[in-house]
């Protein structure tokens, strides 16, 4: 299973964007910029920009001086917030299998593993809710 390539460039936009910010190079970053610096296409930028800003994420100024910077703190939003925000598909596995010949021992195997698909999906968002932005901007220090 893999998420699309939206995931990680998110994450990287929002830590660009708070680094940025945090060095006190700008109050607001261009969406040109952002695609420029970070090698992502505008089209692309644009889009992951439009999801973090539905979430709430990051907020947005046109005009000359225009651009986006972070809605909260960097020790507010969580990986797993990016996450949520780009990543919109739903359940990490998807369960609706009907297996046609359904007896007792079918219906038991089938339960054991949602058991563990649901359990992996949980793991996943409990570790991703764990690591914040501020987070991985302290492993830019070194």
């Amino acid at each position: 299973m893999s998420y699309s390539l939206s995931f990680s460039q998110s994450l990287i936009i929002v830590v660009f964007v708070a680094s940025k910010i945090e060095q006190k190079a700008f109050e607001f970053i261009s969406t040109q910029q952002i695609a420029d610096k970070l090698n992502i296409p505008p089209s692309t930028s644009s889009v992951i920009l439009r999801r973090l800003k539905k979430a709430g994420l990051i907020e947005a100024r046109e005009g000359v001086n225009g651009g986006v910077r972070l809605a909260k703190l960097p020790e507010q939003i969580t990986v797993l917030d990016i996450f949520d925000a780009v990543e919109q598909s739903g359940a990490m596995f998807p369960t609706n299998v009907n297996v046609l010949k359904a007896d007792e021992r079918a219906i038991r195997a089938q339960h054991s593993i949602l058991a563990v698909l649901v359990n992996a999906e949980n793991e996943m968002k409990r570790s991703l809710g764990a690591v914040t932005v501020k987070d991985l901007m302290l492993s830019l220090k070194g």
